[in-house]
């Protein structure tokens, strides 16, 4: 009852406030719950696993900004436990917005590039390679007060993946993705 009359009074506030502004630098930190899909390279049924990230970007005007990424993703296994992958993601994206009622609501969607790196252990050997990856994002944002906003979107990245034999020469390459299921805290300055 007290949630409900908190939010009854609070409601005429937050819908009589004036347009935030969306310009200048932010910094957001978030976490989610993450698949990996490698297309048959790990054998065995994968298990999924949780990421987290840093992001760093600017506000180039109401409806554009760009960003630096930085994901780390928990180690995926297979369920045996004989196989494991560590991933780590760096990109720069740009991202689009579309922000209304009075840009307290901000839906985007952004599409960037770079690198992610690896290590995995497959079939009792261990390697470590980098390969570049293509990311998309879609999401939507609540500004909770001026300056913070709260974000739940969908990453993916793609990228190749490539199987080395004995003598680290490749043998094959897969086409992998990595999803990710996420919240986040921005802070603009």
């Amino acid at each position: 009852m007290k949630k409900a009359l908190l939010l009854t009074m609070l409601l005429p506030l937050i819908l009589s406030a004036e347009a935030l502004d969306r310009t200048g630098p932010y910094l957001a930190a978030g976490g989610g719950y993450a698949t990996f899909k490698d297309k048959g390279r790990l054998e065995g049924t994968l298990n999924s696993t949780q990421n987290g990230f840093i992001t760093g970007g600017a506000f180039i005007n109401k409806y554009l900004s760009v960003e630096l990424i930085v994901d780390y993703f928990d180690t995926v296994t297979t369920q045996n436990r004989e196989n494991t992958t560590d991933l780590y993601f760096f990109c720069i994206d740009t991202k689009a917005h579309y922000s209304f009622w009075k840009d307290r609501i901000d839906l985007f969607g952004s599409f960037g590039a770079g690198g992610v790196s690896w290590k995995e252990t497959l079939n009792g050997v261990s390697q470590k390679q980098k390969s570049s990856v293509l990311m998309g994002e879609a999401g939507v944002g609540v500004r909770v007060v001026e300056d913070v906003t709260l974000n739940v979107g969908y990453r993916r990245y793609f990228f190749t993946l490539a199987q080395n034999d004995l003598t680290g020469h490749i043998e094959k390459q897969y086409k992998m993705e990595m999803n990710s299921l996420y919240t986040s805290v921005e802070v603009q300055f």
